[in-house]
């Protein structure tokens, strides 16, 4: 087979692994005052969010910062990269969030904010992650 052929195979294959990550973020904002916090996946069903994750964001992060950040977070598993590292989608909002969670962090948000900080995380610390708050994070393939 040709390496054109095997790639579109293969980015065949990665989509349909990937038809559970969302077609849309929300704000912690917006799902804080949803009946029923959710959002549609790819393959338009929904993706629910617990109450008691979406509480604790909100203790980590400032309120002034619930309009930033996105959710669900998108770790996202790469094979360019060295295995078991996970690249976090977003900005600092969501690096922050997951970097408070995984205690890779004790600083405020003011301060991480105005540090350069690496996108990705190690993959015990994604478990660590999606078990504190495993409604609030997809894990995605690419």
């Amino acid at each position: 087979m040709s390496d054109k052929l095997l790639d579109l195979i293969w980015s065949l294959d990665i989509e349909t692994i990937n038809d559970h990550l969302p077609a849309e973020r929300k704000s912690l904002k917006q799902l804080l005052t949803e009946e029923k916090p959710h959002v549609k996946t790819k393959k338009n069903k929904n993706h629910f969010m617990r109450k008691k994750n979406l509480e604790l964001a909100a203790k980590i992060l400032p309120k002034e910062e619930w309009e930033n950040i996105r959710l669900p977070i998108i770790l996202l598993r790469r094979t360019q990269l060295d295995k078991g590292l996970f690249s976090v989608s977003g900005g600092v909002c969501e690096l922050f969030l997951i970097a408070k969670i995984t205690e890779r962090t004790k600083e405020d948000f003011e301060i991480f904010k105005m540090n350069d900080h690496q996108p990705y995380i190690w993959k015990p610390e994604a478990f660590t992650a999606i078990r504190k708050m495993s409604s609030l994070i997809i894990i995605g393939y690419s």
